[in-house]
């Protein structure tokens, strides 16, 4: 069976993005965290690419980002792999994006504020309970006096 690298940076997660809608689920495949990257052969190459590339948006790959060595559990998992030509990617926490999370949003981004749901105006009291019970008990009454109306109306 092939081992799989993804490499997911400031506490990315992988996970498997087939394109489309797929019958493997997240229990199909296992990602190890890699603890010494150094000793992997398979991953050496990896880790130099990325060590390149991250190294020009200021990223250090050796101790910014977690390299993730990816194995499903048996062989037809992995070939629906290959078939769909899918790709292990990572999902990032907030405020970060890209393949591997490495991209850092430019200028900090504010959470959002909530409004309040009433508003308050210093000149306006709150309406008086005993008023308010005057309504209620005016307005039942008119309903009581419609369906009288109507009851003496169906007499005739």
């Amino acid at each position: 069976m092939e081992h799989f690298p993804a490499v997911c940076c400031f506490g990315g997660e992988p996970f498997l993005d087939f394109h489309t809608n797929s019958s493997i689920d997240p229990t199909d495949w296992l990602a190890d965290l890699v603890k010494d990257p150094t000793n992997s052969v398979d991953q050496d190459l990896v880790i130099s690419n990325l060590t390149e590339s991250f190294a020009k948006i200021g990223i250090n790959v050796m101790s910014q980002c977690q390299i993730f060595n990816i194995t499903f559990n048996d062989l037809a998992d992995q070939t629906l792999f290959d078939t769909y030509k899918a790709r292990f990617l990572c999902r990032c926490p907030i405020g970060f994006s890209g393949q591997s999370c490495e991209i850092q949003p430019i200028a900090p981004t504010l959470p959002p504020i909530s409004l309040p749901l009433v508003s308050k105006h210093p000149l306006i009291s709150p309406p008086d309970p005993m008023v308010m019970l005057i309504v209620v008990a005016a307005v039942v009454f008119a309903l009581m006096a419609v369906l009288a109306m109507v009851s003496d109306f169906e007499k005739f």
